[in-house]
């Protein structure tokens, strides 16, 4: 009886030990030289885990890769004059606002081009959700900006109640573009979506009207002038590193 007792214990020591390594942890991606962060946050998938940004991808860190690839260092990323977004011909964030809120208005490109350089800046490979790991993080509870609550804007990021996952707006403020079989797609809603619709019953094909008064000549592969709606969510499949 008593080595049965003890034999007990020791597996459920050993269950809480192994447990306590191997459980994923949320943590807080640094952008070396500057004092700006994203929060990554575990989400168990059938493929495995990753961690995914605990918000949308605000103003404040979306303006430094746009300083960076206007700049001569930008050749150390592969970009140049020609690739490189030539600047909006209007305020992007529509006068939404920019401190606290979420980026807008940026294509799949530009989106992709974003999470290239914070690979290269953070030492750490960043990307853009797949469909699945979308869903799979779009967990249970949460509040939502949508149509019926926006008053036709953004709202600053995190100013509703996370998901159960710890994860704010995954639903409604702005759509966010993920990867597809069938290319890139805006999921989840935004502040223009009736709250019936949000989510995954919200998963928009980009068209061109989404840039058809934009004045450029050819049209900006860079920008969105008519999709004040979308904007960016970020995942690692590594997590944190050493570095």
């Amino acid at each position: 009886m008593r080595y049965e007792f003890g034999l007990i214990v020791l597996v459920c020591m050993l269950a809480s030990c192994s447990s306590g390594v191997d459980e994923p942890k949320p943590y807080t991606q640094a952008i070396p030289g500057t004092t700006y962060t994203v929060e990554m946050v575990p989400v168990h998938s059938e493929s495995g885990i990753f961690w995914i940004s605990r918000t949308e991808i605000p103003w404040d860190v979306y303006d430094i890769f746009l300083q960076f690839i206007n700049s001569p260092d930008n050749l150390s990323a592969g970009i140049d004059a020609v690739t490189g977004p030539t600047p909006a011909y209007a305020s992007v964030d529509r006068g939404f606002g920019r401190t606290g809120y979420p980026a807008i208005s940026m294509s799949a490109q530009a989106a992709d081009s974003f999470t290239a350089w914070l690979s290269l800046r953070a030492g750490s490979t960043y990307q853009i959700p797949t469909i699945q790991q979308w869903n799979e993080a779009n967990a249970d509870g949460g509040g939502a900006w949508h149509l019926w609550n926006s008053e036709k804007t953004t709202h600053p990021i995190a100013t509703k109640e996370p998901n159960s996952l710890g994860i704010y707006d995954m639903e409604g403020n702005v759509g966010e573009w993920v990867r597809t079989p069938d290319g890139p797609r805006v999921v989840g809603g935004s502040f223009r979506t009736p709250p019936e619709e949000l989510g995954l019953n919200s998963l928009l094909t980009p068209v061109q009207g989404w840039n058809q008064t934009d004045p450029q000549l050819p049209r900006s592969p860079w920008w969105l002038a008519d999709a004040d709606f979308v904007g960016l969510r970020i995942i690692s499949e590594t997590g944190e590193t050493d570095e």
